[in-house]
């Protein structure tokens, strides 16, 4: 039977240098778990999929000298978070999130990358196939095709949309057993699809909005630049009122209707995404982790991440692979 692990992962994987192996006690209890090879690196690639539909994947990566690797694929769509060196890597984008969203659409074609040295890439993503998205998802909720595709294709690494962040985060760090899996995915991947396609829809509506000046649009983007630079720092209302030539009252305003999110809302949610990075990805004590996304007290930091996700730094960690 055709499915979406056999298509575009079984084939590959063993190029790449993993090999098959018992998924961790601390870690999910469903999917299918691989090593890459100690002799290439260090890390897991972890995979669940469902039929010839979709596949959910999760990984973390080290090679321990440059790696170039190519391979031939069929069709699939994909979405995913990655780190923002990892976007750099993939789409030489200097201006990314903490946390990169990166959209893939592919036709028939040869994907090729080389990864330097000591580059650590963390990833959690969805593939889907085109059963999935040329024949599930328009008959059962009237989708338009292309018009998806597009959405896809728009997430380069340079946009922040919390709320699928939220969704992938989820994803990567609950352990659902066997039996439950499957239920669980399944409400996700629908989740994240109805809000891929409300965020197009809304910016669609937002490209249209002739009451927007042109040169507003352009200093919000220089707003939101600055504030993925420098959202660990204190940042004044001051500043970036004279970065938008626009009245505090003007921008607050504006930046609300843009981004669907208020000022402060954006910084901690960057704050909280670079956070969930560095307790996934590496093994900075908490309170250094509290430092550098810009919390001065641990217990503040704790308090807001409990907030944002429901559990805390320790607790966060513990959960992931």
């Amino acid at each position: 039977m055709k499915t979406i692990l056999n298509q575009l992962y079984l084939p590959y994987l063993s190029k790449l240098g993993f090999f098959p192996s018992d998924i961790p006690h601390n870690s999910k209890r469903c999917g299918i778990y691989y090593e890459l090879d100690p002799l290439i690196g260090t890390g897991f690639f972890w995979v669940y999929p469902v039929d010839n539909l979709y596949a959910i994947s999760i990984f973390n990566l080290t090679f321990k000298s440059d790696f170039y690797f190519q391979y031939e694929h069929p069709p699939f769509v994909c979405l995913g978070n990655y780190e923002t060196s990892n976007a750099e890597l993939l789409l030489k984008n200097k201006n990314g999130h903490m946390q990169s969203l990166i959209g893939y659409v592919g036709n028939n074609d040869i994907f090729h990358q080389t990864i330097n040295v000591n580059t650590k890439i963390c990833n959690v993503g969805i593939c889907f196939t085109p059963e999935f998205y040329q024949k599930f998802l328009p008959n059962k909720y009237s989708i338009d095709l292309q018009s998806m595709l597009n959405i896809f294709s728009k997430f380069d690494g340079n946009n922040s949309v919390p709320e699928i962040t939220l969704v992938l985060n989820q994803i990567r760090s609950f352990q659902p057993s066997n039996d439950i899996a499957r239920i669980y995915y399944e409400s996700k991947v629908m989740e994240l699809i109805s809000l891929v396609m409300q965020w197009g829809k809304n910016q669609l509506s937002f490209n249209d909005n002739d009451n927007i000046p042109d040169w507003e649009i352009e200093k919000l983007s220089i707003v939101e630049n600055y504030l993925n630079q420098n959202y660990t720092n204190t940042v004044s209302l001051d500043t970036l009122s004279k970065i938008a030539c626009m009245s505090h009252n003007k921008l607050t305003n504006t930046f609300k209707q843009v981004y669907n999110s208020t000022i402060t809302e954006y910084i901690q949610s960057l704050r909280i995404n670079k956070a969930k990075e560095l307790l996934i990805c590496s093994d900075i004590k908490i309170g250094e982790i509290s430092n550098k996304v810009g919390y001065k007290l641990h217990g503040s930091f704790s308090e807001m991440f409990k907030q944002a996700t429901g559990f805390t730094p320790k607790e966060y960690r513990k959960k992931q692979f």
